[in-house]
């Protein structure tokens, strides 16, 4: 059989379950109020690393656009070194055949190898490494060379004396482009 219940305890079974439900609706008054705060703290926490991803992104870009300009720099910066390497080898090769029978043989024969060795590196001429030539080698003369000296001076006016101590002021530019070292 069912126990019937009196007014009295009804009302009370019924204050006992309202007051598990306000309680229970507080408790999720509660955490709704936390997830909504929560939600709000995760949405400005989106928007700020929303915002950083743009800046990272525009930097990225940016850190791209420096970097091709830093290549292309470097770039025109070796073809200029290129050009000038390429200058001083060719410069150099005619000054060796210049100093050919001024200066010792052997000293002659290594600016020559030099030469010879930075055109290959430069590309210009790709059998300079190849196996030395054999050739005749006249003993180093101080005597013929001092002889050539003193024929030659006489035609060009070169006097050894004004070089060792010059009287004016020394043109180290005129100088260089006598000896082909620089463009005129």
């Amino acid at each position: 059989m069912a126990k019937k219940f009196t007014q009295k305890e009804t009302e009370q079974l019924i204050a006992g379950i309202r007051e598990a439900y306000e309680i229970k609706i507080r408790q999720l008054n509660y955490r709704l109020d936390g997830l909504t705060a929560e939600n709000r703290s995760l949405r400005a926490s989106l928007a700020e690393y929303r915002q950083k991803e743009g800046k990272i992104g525009r930097a990225i870009v940016a850190a791209e656009s420096k970097g091709e300009e830093i290549r292309e720099l470097y770039r025109m910066s070796a073809e200029t070194e290129w050009r000038t390497l390429r200058l001083f080898s060719e410069k150099w090769k005619k000054l060796a055949e210049q100093m050919r029978g001024v200066i010792p043989a052997d000293e002659a024969k290594k600016y020559i190898e030099l030469s010879e060795n930075l055109a290959a590196l430069l590309g210009k001429d790709p059998n300079a490494f190849a196996a030395p030539k054999a050739q005749e080698e006249e003993p180093f003369d101080p005597r013929a060379v001092i002889g050539k000296y003193v024929e030659g001076e006489e035609e060009s006016g070169f006097n050894l004396d004004e070089v060792l101590n010059p009287k004016g002021e020394l043109d180290l530019e005129k100088l260089c482009r006598n000896l082909g070292l620089m463009d005129e």
